[in-house]
């Protein structure tokens, strides 16, 4: 009994050391386009441009979308925010992209958790996702 008592705590410290261990940040550096909100593609499909997100090496955020926001992110073994983000504050026409700019906003002040996959990127917090493709450079 004690035995088998001792191995579970081993194996149960181990997994929560694993659980704890910081997300590898090189595969947020890049640039990504927002491709839906809430598994929803609508408000980015009715854009003319699909405002773009670029993470550089130094964990420094800009996304462009009706306002630009810049700023530097901050990863844990939890979530992902943005220290100091900044916007500027024009007024947006398309309430579609004013809704995008917004949901991005959002996930990037955060806490969000976030997910790199092949060419997605998911920002996510408990009551929304934002889903970003990597830009290709053709």
């Amino acid at each position: 009994m004690k035995k088998t008592l001792l191995t579970t705590l081993f194996i149960a410290t181990i997994l929560t050391g694993c659980a704890n261990s910081p997300k590898n940040t090189a595969d947020l550096v890049n640039s990504w386009t927002v491709s839906s909100i809430d598994g929803y593609t609508q408000p980015v499909d009715a854009l003319p441009i699909k405002p773009q997100l670029t993470i550089n090496k130094n964990l420094n955020a800009t996304y462009s979308g009706c306002n630009t926001l810049t700023g530097k992110i901050r990863i844990t073994a939890q979530d992902i925010t943005t220290k100091n983000l900044i916007s500027t504050q024009k007024m947006c026409i398309q309430n579609a992209q004013a809704t995008v700019d917004g949901f991005v906003k959002q996930m990037l002040t955060g806490p969000s958790d976030f997910l790199v996959n092949n060419n997605t990127l998911i920002l996510s917090s408990d009551n929304h996702t934002v889903t970003f493709k990597r830009v290709v450079n053709k």
